[in-house]
């Protein structure tokens, strides 16, 4: 994490770096697989605040076609599903759980800046579905308040793969965006690609900003994970500078659970 600079960390920095620097050329922008590649099959370094095994799994076996495609769950399904704190960590602790809230557009990055991505943000904004939400931080008392949010959606199997359809276009139509700010407009730059063998889908999602007001903290790049388990949407919310191998770790183990609590299928 951004205190140690493990290998996955190092990765994305690099990747993204390297993608920063060639914004105005196109040509020069580096294949978006080699920065899923630089998250999930660098080797795993241990870092000073994190407790999760450098053998922590990266893959999670799905449900479809073992599953109803039109079932839905509740959110005291949904809650029950979710990790405690200790999965995270030895020094982990909840900070917050919570119900609803995925009818506010949920998702990483502001595409209102861009023009071409105007139908999916509206689409992205009419989905609706039960929710829950569990906020947990790596390391109580630290300098760097490192932190995961899971959010646990369901909805039919058929929406929740377009969710993910969604997520990848407005990462491929707008990879460069301009965002209006208070002090002065920043670049926003956005990659995406799917993991393999995580869930029945699932998509690594990296962004950074860059520009004359951005401090340090934000302009380094983010890291999200979102798996698709059946109908259910696990969406993996890392602090900025986090190792995106163990935002992809967190994400599996939760999408384990969600097909263990959920659709009561072990392995």
């Amino acid at each position: 994490m951004r205190t140690t600079a493990g290998a996955g960390t190092a990765g994305c920095v690099a990747a993204l770096a390297a993608l920063l620097a060639g914004c105005a050329d196109p040509a020069t922008r580096p294949d978006p697989q080699r920065i899923a590649d630089s998250a999930v099959h660098s080797d795993p370094q241990p870092t000073a605040t994190s407790d999760i095994p450098s053998a922590a799994p990266s893959t999670a076996p799905g449900v479809d076609g073992k599953a109803d495609p039109d079932r839905v769950f509740t959110e005291a399904d949904l809650k029950a599903a979710l990790l405690p704190a200790k999965a995270f960590g030895e020094r982990a602790r909840e900070t917050g759980t919570f119900l609803g809230g995925f009818d506010r557009g949920y998702g990483r990055g502001d595409w209102s800046g861009c023009a071409a991505a105007r139908d999916l943000r509206e689409e992205q904004f009419a989905f609706r579905g039960t929710s829950a939400t569990r906020s947990v931080s790596l390391a109580p008392g630290s300098e760097d308040g490192e932190h995961v949010t899971v959010t646990l959606v369901s909805i039919p199997t058929g929406r929740a793969e377009r969710y993910l359809e969604i997520r990848r276009q407005l990462n491929k139509t707008c990879p460069d965006v301009t965002v209006d700010t208070d002090a002065a407009p920043v670049q926003e730059i956005h990659e995406a690609r799917g993991l393999p063998a995580l869930g029945d889908e699932a998509l690594l999602e990296i962004s950074r900003r860059t520009g004359s007001d951005v401090g340090y903290d934000d302009a380094a790049p983010s890291c999200t994970v979102d798996v698709r388990v059946g109908g259910v949407l696990v969406m993996v919310d890392t602090s900025t500078g986090s190792d995106p191998d163990d935002s992809v770790s967190f994400a599996a183990n939760v999408a384990r659970r969600v097909r263990s609590a959920l659709y009561r299928t072990d392995g």
